[in-house]
């Protein structure tokens, strides 16, 4: 008999360049394909960030897929204009060939016609550019919240502002740093893992070879892959039982952004209607209609169908805040009736520090440590493996400048508006058509974000409520209508209390996210640390133990001074 291999046959454990000839013969060589997107495409797509927050809470789309290593695919349909007999069957890869159990589809010639344009699937590993990432957290971190800040200025001081907001950001990069070590050891652990499985499985071939359908990807073994490492993933392999407290604090915090939204919107609104139309509309009942709007778009689990939204918010709030600044610079270089800069008399006048300081603690960590969520989902995203190692320290270059132009935002709308500012600083904006459209179009901005920033609290208290990750649309919806509703009368409470809002979630979600769990998970998932390493764990805990409970005290303590009226 002879023993020359046929070009259709499979040995088992046969070297891969055999494989390869036989593909390239079956027309099959280029099934699978690693597309590298272009770098600016990926800038400009929000989808990419957008993504990243449905990951940051393991929430993958209906086309995406983990390999063993914890590696994203993407499955992609594409149109190829071919007739039936010309035909070709796609597979995740060649062994698949010849390990899928599945029937080929066969097509009579009566329907020739109906498949002149075929879908072809194709797999992607998905990945972006180290610009992408980093433009994903300048996004995530500059929103509305941003308008918040001149408040914080004026009623805390500038001497205390400027301390917690580099206190916030030295802060923000050294948890960084921590996370993103905790990321990469269960990575090279999830790495070898993989290795181990795949190692067991080509043993058991070789002896075996029925056993050909062990580890292909059409099993159920898929489905034990390592789950997508993100920050919840990491405080679970960590923390065990108790990082159920890590995920009260995303939840807690994502919906406090979202409390923020539903008071920043009716002051706006508010605003929009007393100077176009000369009358005072009640602002619950603006909020009444935001609930309303939002509850079916709290709804939608795969938040990539609200990109166009996301790219109109982010225009909408690039003019927002280049229309403030413009207005700053209008009234600040304007003479007052003494005859001097309002600049000059509106910084004079500025205090160093109040006796609210506290309130500014809690507030410059909420400018910040909300981001620290999707610093992992943005790492694990990088293409290549080179820019992933720069990840890090493109961290800790990026996020300075993000505080110099919050502290020069904040600074010139101080010297600009005066002392007159709200915590909705687009509520103190000088009457007229150009300050109604940046309130107008700040609203439709937050309109639109707030799904967006709803979406990893809504997955989190799903999961903990419904004991699955995947319940039926109606019961998500009904529990994220419920959830929606209760923060919205939360919010007929607070209408008055925004800048008290914004500092209790800072102090008390936004200090644990950035200060604690970060370095307690370093402390027990990377082993062999140095003595130093070590102890600057332990300060950082101790010192976020601290901050939280002080300034969560004060701020509650005090909440009539926080209190703006109106």
């Amino acid at each position: 008999m002879d023993d020359t291999k046929a070009p259709h046959t499979y040995a088992a454990g046969e070297d891969a360049s055999r494989l390869a000839s036989a593909a390239k013969e079956f027309g099959l060589e280029n099934t699978r394909k690693t597309l590298k997107p272009s770098q600016w495409n990926l800038i400009f797509d929000h989808s990419a960030l957008i993504a990243a927050g449905m990951h940051s809470v393991g929430i993958l789309g209906s086309d995406e897929r983990l390999d063993r290593t914890g590696k994203l695919h993407s499955h992609r349909a594409q149109t190829i204009g071919q007739k039936p007999e010309e035909r070709q069957f796609v597979y995740g890869a060649l062994e698949d060939l010849f390990h899928s159990t599945e029937q080929m589809e066969v097509v009579d010639e009566e329907d020739e016609e109906e498949f002149d344009d075929e879908n072809e699937e194709v797999e992607v590993v998905k990945g972006g550019s180290l610009a992408a990432a980093i433009f994903g957290i300048v996004k995530a971190t500059v929103g509305p919240a941003i308008l918040y800040l001149p408040r914080g200025f004026e009623h805390s001081g500038w001497v205390v502002a400027i301390f917690s907001m580099l206190l916030s950001l030295t802060v923000f990069v050294f948890s960084a740093y921590r996370l993103l070590e905790c990321w990469r050891v269960e990575r090279e652990r999830n790495s070898q893992w993989a290795a181990k499985i795949e190692g067991i499985r080509k043993t058991l071939l070789r002896a075996e070879p029925s056993l050909g359908n062990y580890g292909s990807t059409d099993t159920k073994e898929e489905t034990s892959a390592p789950k997508m490492l993100n920050y919840p993933e990491l405080a679970r392999r960590s923390l065990g039982g108790y990082s159920c407290l890590v995920d009260i604090a995303i939840a807690a915090n994502q919906f406090g952004v979202c409390l923020t939204y539903l008071i920043f919107v009716p002051q706006n609104l508010y605003e929009c209607t007393r100077q176009l139309f000369g009358i005072e509309v009640n602002k619950l009942y603006f909020l009444l209609v935001m609930v309303i709007i939002e509850i079916p778009l709290v709804w939608i689990r795969d938040i990539r169908k609200l990109t166009p939204f996301n790219v109109m918010a982010t225009l909408l709030i690039a003019y927002g805040l280049m229309s403030i600044i413009i207005m700053a610079f209008g009234t600040g270089l304007s003479y007052s009736d003494n005859g001097r800069l309002n600049f000059a008399e509106n910084l004079e006048a500025l205090p160093a520090a109040t006796d609210a300081w506290f309130l500014f603690i809690g507030t410059s960590f909420f400018m910040v440590e909300g981001t620290m969520t999707l610093i992992v989902p943005l790492q694990d995203a990088i293409y290549r493996e080179q820019d992933k190692a720069k990840f890090p320290g493109t961290v800790a270059r990026t996020m300075p400048s993000i505080i110099c132009f919050y502290m020069f935002f904040s600074i010139i709308c101080c010297g600009g508006f005066g002392d007159d500012i709200h915590t909705a600083l687009t509520a103190s904006l000088p009457e007229g058509f150009f300050a109604t459209s940046v309130q107008i179009g700040y609203s439709i901005a937050v309109i639109f974000t707030f799904p967006l920033q709803a979406f990893p609290a809504m997955e989190v208290v799903s999961r903990a409520t419904l004991g699955t990750i995947n319940p039926s649309s109606l019961t998500r919806n009904a529990l994220a209508t419920i959830l929606t509703c209760f923060l919205g009368v939360t919010a007929v409470y607070a209408i008055d209390s925004l800048g008290n809002v914004v500092s209790i979630l800072g102090a008390l979600f936004g200090i644990p996210l950035g200060l604690v769990f970060p370095s307690v998970m370093h402390l027990i998932l990377v082993k062999n640390l140095s003595s130093t390493a070590k102890c600057t764990n332990y300060v950082v805990i101790l010192i976020g133990c601290f901050a939280m409970s002080a300034a969560s005290y004060a701020t509650l303590a005090n909440w009539a001074q926080g209190a703006e009226g109106g």
